[in-house]
């Protein structure tokens, strides 16, 4: 008799705890399933950054790869002093400005004069090089980009042996 009397309270709490159980695991699939969602929701906001960033380098590829001609340096005015010793020069009033080439090879920078007749034709090639050099500071920006995103990409997925 004493066990008919408890069975319905052992019923009842077998199945508030399994209720309690299945509503656990719901909220814990519920949890689990937005951190999933974030998850997917990140990446996929990575990879089109990689997309991105790709087809910007695309471009910035397809621009350098028919150069104009260059020269290595960049062009400046040059303003010099005489060795007369009552011109005016030396009193503040330099000779110039004289159109010069600066140059910076293995760390040394030195400057070449440039002829009045060729500094049209100098101004276009040292042009065309600082343009090629930011072409190539894009990309390289750009690849580093790429990298970062796919190191995040890497870390989602990434398991440790055990």
């Amino acid at each position: 008799m004493k066990l008919f009397k408890l069975f319905p309270k052992v019923i009842i709490t077998l199945l508030f705890s399994e209720l309690f159980f299945l509503h656990f695991l719901y909220v814990y699939n519920i949890v689990a399933y937005m951190k999933n969602k974030q998850t997917r929701e990140h990446l996929s906001r990575v990879r089109q950054k990689i997309i991105q960033a790709r087809q910007l380098r695309g471009k910035q590829i397809e621009k350098l790869l028919h150069p104009k001609p260059m020269i290595i340096g960049s062009l400046y005015e040059v303003y010099k002093t005489c060795s007369k010793p009552n011109c005016a020069c030396k009193k503040g009033k330099r000779h110039g400005p004289f159109p010069a080439l600066s140059i910076s090879i293995g760390g040394k920078r030195s400057m070449k004069m440039v002829r009045k007749e060729d500094l049209p034709v100098v101004r276009e090639k040292a042009k065309a090089y600082q343009s090629f050099q930011q072409g190539l500071a894009k990309i390289r920006k750009l690849n580093k980009e790429i990298d970062f995103s796919l190191e995040e990409i890497k870390k989602e997925f990434l398991e440790e042996y055990q």
